[in-house]
């Protein structure tokens, strides 16, 4: 037989149809990952590398031959993160060897690839996310036949991808991720969809603000809303006045997960503000947002702002005078608790409440 003729009869061209649902699960979840999702992130501006192994299964074999086409493969890949939702990242597969079989000859075919994607992700909770794939490869492939026959073969594919990542801590990330790629090598040879499921470990180059005070940390830690003690007013005759309402923080569950939303917790704290306020009508406040380090300066900025806004609009809707209140928006500025953890990033993440 002819060593093209047996290569091109191989028929490896043969695609399973039962791929297709699941790479339009992936372009569908692809589409929710979009800006609109803006969930807290650890990493955003920084640099990662990482690595990957696990199994890889080619699209390789009609039922007539003899195949072996699962491989163990492994990967290194590396990107930067640019925000909260959006990542690109490259990086290199060794996607192992897969081998077809006749009763005359015998075709081993060796893949890697390099691959150059975005990567979107969709925040699920402080420390889980899933994420979707989406870009091209190009496929260096190596065919080997038993009659002493070589040949290499090069070409692009689409890639498309998903999976779920935890965040061990600021800097260390473990995904499980599901890669297909798409016609890797060429018709007149050998053509196969890639199919690679792996488990990898990611390192972000950046660091955490550890500049918190002990002490402070140790005031809050375990409130939600901590108070602080003031002097009563002094009496004057005939009637007292009345005995002030000790300013308030908000902090570990006063608002809900990346919103500027107060909760009902937060709420009941301030509608004792708005009492005193309307017992002492020329007290006035400031209302004073803080966010921790997680995230760009500038986005984190405006998100101080904004939960600082929505107290003082709360107080406004219990009929407190606007000119009666000053809001200010502090950003990542003033940290009372460590940022390296999650509950002191809890409790810098505060809107405080102070009398002038």
């Amino acid at each position: 037989m002819d060593k093209n003729n047996f290569i091109v009869g191989a028929n490896m061209n043969i695609k399973q149809m039962s791929l297709y649902p699941s790479v339009a699960s992936i372009i569908s979840l692809s589409l929710l990952m979009s800006p609109q999702v803006n969930a807290a992130a650890e990493n955003a501006g920084e640099f990662y590398l990482g690595a990957k192994t696990g199994w890889a299964n080619f699209d390789y074999c009609e039922s007539g031959d003899d195949c072996d086409d699962d491989a163990w493969g492994g990967s290194v890949y590396g990107g930067y993160q640019f925000n909260e939702w959006f990542s690109l990242e490259g990086g290199y597969n060794y996607l192992g060897k897969a081998k077809a079989s006749s009763s005359s000859n015998t075709l081993e075919s060796k893949v890697q690839n390099g691959e150059l994607g975005a990567k979107l992700d969709w925040n699920l909770t402080s420390a889980w996310n899933l994420f979707g794939k989406v870009g091209t490869s190009y496929n260096d492939i190596e065919h080997d036949v038993s009659t002493g026959y070589s040949k290499s073969d090069n070409n692009w594919s689409v890639m498309l991808g998903a999976g779920v990542e935890y965040q061990l801590s600021h800097n260390w990330r473990i995904r499980t991720e599901y890669q297909w790629f798409d016609d890797v090598g060429s018709s007149s040879i050998a053509k196969s969809d890639v199919n690679y499921l792996t488990l990898g470990l990611s390192y972000y180059f950046g660091s955490s603000d550890n500049g918190a005070a002990a002490t402070a940390a140790a005031a809050t830690t375990a409130a939600v809303i901590a108070t602080q003690e003031q002097e009563p007013e002094p009496v004057v005759e005939p009637a007292p006045a009345a005995d002030p309402v000790p300013a308030v923080t908000l902090s570990k569950g006063a608002f809900e997960h990346d919103s500027t939303e107060l909760t009902p917790e937060a709420k009941s704290s301030l509608d004792q503000v708005a009492t005193y306020l309307k017992e002492n009508p020329e007290t006035r406040i400031d209302v004073i947002g803080y966010t921790d380090s997680t995230g760009s300066a500038e986005y984190n900025q405006k998100l101080s702002e904004k939960r600082a806004q929505s107290a003082s609009n709360y107080l406004e809707s219990q009929g407190i005078e606007e000119s009666r209140v000053t809001t200010i928006g502090k950003g990542e500025e003033d940290p009372i608790a460590d940022n390296s953890t999650e509950e002191g990033r809890e409790n810098n993440r505060r809107v405080e409440v102070l009398y002038e």
